[in-house]
This record gives structure tokens, sequence and C-alpha cells, in this order.
């Protein structure tokens, strides 16, 4: 998948009427294979466990069906797309390489209207969330996260 069609796949579908398809990836996998709860590439992946504890925080947010099919183990795996808002919160402190990725990130306090989102500016596709999430999540037991603390602007 290159990165244009994740960015399309990933771009805001607030204001289309239709009701998207679900989108097939083809992966390969074993007997042994488990599946986390969120899966981070190609595209933000979530299983219906954290969709369900999402949509608890962000109930207006549209979600798209995402087959996950092993054709010679013949089996199929639903998941849900993950394209939280983005959101314009960086402080005029956040620190950036040369090559635009981020070195030190810093995000201006109290700018933050959505519980989970991404940075609006940032070319990195990570999922930003509040900590009250942070500590549902860890509470349930989810696979497959990793948080770290991010700076806030003093």
């Amino acid at each position: 998948m290159s990165p244009l069609q994740v960015r399309d796949i990933l771009a805001d579908p607030q204001g289309q009427n239709q009701q998207e398809d679900p989108l097939f990836l083809a992966v390969q996998t074993n007997k042994q294979t488990v599946y986390p709860d969120f899966l981070e590439f190609p595209l933000p992946l979530v299983s219906d466990r954290m969709k369900s504890l999402l949509e608890k925080y962000m109930p207006g947010l549209e979600w798209r069906a995402v087959i996950l099919t092993d054709s010679k183990q013949v089996k199929q795996d639903v998941y849900w797309l993950l394209r939280p808002p983005m959101e314009d919160c960086l402080s005029a402190q956040t620190e950036w390489y040369p090559n635009q990725t981020l070195k030190r990130l810093v995000l201006r306090q109290g700018e933050l209207e959505s519980p989970v989102f991404r940075i609006k500016g940032s070319i990195e596709p990570h999922i930003y969330i509040h900590l009250a999430v942070a500590e549902s999540l860890l509470r349930r037991f989810f696979t497959g996260i990793r948080l770290q603390r991010v700076e806030m602007e003093a």
C-alpha cells in the first residue's frame, strides 16, 4: 500500500453521504497467529472490542470495516479503520529534524477537543489519546498498544 493510498483512505469522510464499502486487505498468517487489538501498519486498525470502548469517548466517529483475508488459511477477521480527527495543537516549542519528522513534540495546553486525534502538520502516523482514554485502555488489557507521555506547553 503506497503512502498516497494510505493518505486517501485516512482522509476524513465527513460530508460524504455514501456508506463506504469494506476495505479488504490480504494477510499471511499461520494457525498460531493471534491478532492484537490495535494494528498500526499499514493503517490504524482496531478490534471490535477496542472499537466499542472508543465509541464511548467518541460517539460520532465514523468507522470503515476492514476485512483481513488470509486465502491460504481460509480465514477472515474484521477490524475497523480508526480515522480520528486532525487537531491543530502543535506548540511553537515543538522541534523538528531537517526531514520534517518530530524531534521534540510539545502540544498546546487546553486546545485538544477530541479525546482521540492525529496532529495536523505532522507527517508521522501516530494516534494521540487523552489520559482518560489511556487509563481505560490499560484497565482492559488491550494488546498491540504502546503509550508514551507527550509534553504539554507550560
